[in-house]
């Protein structure tokens, strides 16, 4: 693609600009490419303001004399390349002619951004919806495996925008009421109760500060359980804790159960497995990309998952928060993981249209899912092969 790269100035008389004022093309016509379109000119138009010109954005009307010195009252400073499909994209910029200044910063951020215009590829990890358990059945009794895409979600719809389990608000998921009942049936029973995995997930205040914390002890790490002491073996059961890697509470378990062979357990169909889920699919994502940028303001499942995961792999970590916070030097790679802090994902929107200008992109959007399915019923001692992580549920 650099080889289509093509830096230019030219004179203009349109738009007439007041000093300290920028002009970002929204499209502009080449004198010989002819039509330019100009995805990331948000991206310019941030950057202006943040510096503090007052900067609009426009189409901008073909521009007079090519690497013109002349006293036109406007310049354009402007960058284009050639799509592989056809036509041409780019940026442009106009400036007053007379304001060095302001000529001089929109000249600098023509010339940065130039150096970021690469093809690369954009990686994203898609949450899925459903997230029914296979004891969510139908009127007909079957298992509900149905697909939905997770709706966008606004902060007024729950006190936070996220369940415990990871699940956004606005999906059906009842984890944390599984794991709640599960709790205060052991503990009514007189069982000493383990909390395997995450203690304090976003989500429900109630089984964050309350049963969770209060009534039963936390088992997060293999080594824990190794070291753990019990009153009495056989009265000992353990529910998983919403928000879990089910992949890391299985190795808790496994400890736990070679060590107390008569643990009782949550069932595992009442597990919910999307933070299991986004971890497997945010891992592959990290282990193909160069630079992982996190957009938006927030504390999304996905980010939580992905920023020890991105530490462990040694993955350049970027955090955007607005627009005007990318940087030339951010967007470097061949392959960028992009991930959203927040829940109405508009800086993620913003920032994707800004890499689709910046070179041609490739979108690769990856989703794990795992359902949980009924039981066996092939033969007379088939059984959930889940069950095997549960020890006795009774």
């Amino acid at each position: 693609m650099n080889r289509s790269v093509l830096s230019e100035v030219f004179g203009a008389t349109a738009p007439l600009l007041a000093p300290g004022t920028l002009e970002v093309a929204t499209s502009w016509t080449h004198p010989v490419r002819g039509p330019i379109g100009c995805p990331a000119h948000h991206l310019l138009t941030a950057h202006a303001r943040r510096a503090g010109y007052e900067a609009h954005s426009q189409a901008l009307r073909e521009p007079v004399a090519a690497h013109s010195d002349g006293a036109t009252p406007t310049t354009v400073f402007a960058v284009s390349y050639e799509n592989p499909d056809g036509g041409h994209s780019g940026l442009a910029v106009a400036a007053p002619g007379s304001d060095t200044a302001t000529a001089a910063f929109a000249r600098d951020q023509i010339a940065s951004w130039s150096t970021a215009l690469r093809t690369r590829r954009l990686l994203y990890v898609h949450l899925d919806a459903s997230r029914k358990h296979a004891n969510s059945t139908d009127p007909t009794g079957r298992t509900d495996t149905s697909t939905t895409w997770v709706p966008r979600q606004h902060p007024g719809h729950s006190p936070t925008p996220w369940q415990a389990c990871g699940c956004p608000a606005a999906t059906a998921c009842d984890a944390a009421e599984n794991a709640t009942r599960s709790l205060r049936r052991f503990l009514d029973r007189g069982d000493d109760v383990l909390v395997v995995g995450v203690p304090d997930a976003p989500g429900p205040r109630a089984w964050r500060a309350g049963d969770l914390h209060a009534r039963g002890r936390p088992v997060m790490t293999p080594d824990q359980a190794e070291s753990l002491t019990v009153p009495d073996p056989d009265r000992l059961a353990y529910v998983v804790a919403p928000g879990t890697v089910v992949t890391e509470a299985a190795r808790v378990l496994g400890v736990l159960r070679r060590r107390f062979p008569r643990l009782k357990g949550q069932h595992p169909r009442e597990w919910c497995y999307t933070m299991d889920d986004l971890y497997t699919a945010v891992g592959s994502v990290l282990a193909q990309s160069d630079v992982l940028l996190v957009t938006g303001r927030g504390d999304s499942p996905v980010v939580r998952t992905a920023l020890p995961q991105a530490a462990r792999m040694r993955v350049y970590v970027r955090h955007v928060p607005a627009l005007d916070h990318l940087r030339p030097q951010d967007t470097d790679a061949a392959t960028i993981a992009v991930l959203d802090a927040s829940a109405d994902e508009r800086v993620h929107r913003q920032v994707t249209q800004a890499l689709d200008g910046l070179g041609p992109s490739s979108h690769v959007r990856r989703q794990v899912r795992t359902t949980a399915q009924g039981a066996v019923t092939q033969g007379p001692a088939a059984r959930d092969p889940a069950a095997s992580l549960a020890g006795p549920t009774v």
